[in-house]
């Protein structure tokens, strides 16, 4: 594998003190060079391309930032991950399998050479579409370029399993954080405030305007699936938490902190805008 380097002009950057995971993202542009990054994102006032690595169509890899520096890419989740970015759009295309190899072979370097495991895309931490429903996850993230499931019965493997048997789903469980797990977590939170709370909604796993304006209030105190769910997804997004579906000090120390990083007010209450930002 062969990572050209850009020698991109960048102004001030903190250094990351940690890494933990890595980001995938899609350009959203069908076409676009490493220069037309760093333009658009010096345009918006950042110190240049917010990715560390770019993927372009033909299989060439770019090193964008440098590879120590906290990356601009993921709101509240830049502090200890790299991101990667691939040129194209999939909302609309189909990637090819040049970009597909090429995004698999730096994935598992990056995982290597940190000693991580956890690969996620920019919609599992953030309120946004990338990289698209069309983007080949399974293919870039696992070594193989297949799903599989995970020999270690991992926290996020320990979720999937009570998702499929709470909610009668049939999710792989593969301890991958996923989209698929992430819309079966939405699906309880459905199932939930249907259930408790009367609310009609469609049981779909897409966190749209219906569900936002059923969620409640949940706060330290609280007990049952509602808060196991938010746990479940705070565990998700690489908090340090047991899923006991009771709201108690660590929870409520977790529910802030995923405040604090999302730009939201630091009450440590689960309401309508930390689910939003949570579950969306």
């Amino acid at each position: 594998m062969n990572i050209i380097n850009t020698n991109l002009n960048f102004k001030q950057m903190d250094t990351r003190s940690s890494t933990k995971r890595i980001i995938l993202h899609h350009a959203a542009a069908k076409k676009c060079s490493a220069e037309d990054i760093h333009r658009w994102h010096l345009n918006n006032g950042w110190s240049g391309a917010g990715y560390h690595f770019l993927v372009r169509k033909d299989g060439t890899i770019y090193r964008l930032r440098p590879e120590d520096k906290v990356g601009a890419h993921a709101y509240g989740s830049n502090y200890d991950s790299l991101g990667i970015c691939f040129e194209g759009d999939y909302k609309e295309e189909i990637m090819q399998e040049e970009e597909i190899k090429a995004g698999r072979e730096l994935v598992n370097f990056l995982k290597n050479k940190y000693g991580i495991s956890t690969v996620q895309v920019h919609k599992n931490v953030n309120a946004t579409n990338c990289p698209g429903d069309n983007f080949p996850f399974d293919q870039i993230a696992n070594e193989t370029g297949e799903s599989k499931p995970s020999k270690e019965k991992g926290k996020i493997a320990i979720i999937q399993t009570s998702l499929n048997e709470k909610y009668g789903l049939n999710i792989s469980v593969d301890n991958i954080y996923g989209n698929e797990t992430k819309k079966a977590l939405v699906k309880g939170l459905q199932t939930e405030l249907n259930k408790q709370f009367g609310s009609k909604l469609a049981v779909d796993g897409i966190f749209g305007t219906n569900t936002y304006n059923a969620c409640i209030n949940v706060r330290r105190g609280a007990e049952g699936n509602i808060t196991w769910l938010i746990q479940s997804m705070l565990i998700c997004k690489l908090f340090n938490l047991n899923a006991d579906g009771i709201f108690g000090p660590a929870t409520e120390s977790a529910v802030r902190e995923f405040q604090k990083r999302n730009g939201l007010s630091q009450d440590g209450i689960v309401g309508k805008n930390t689910f939003n930002k949570l579950f969306k």
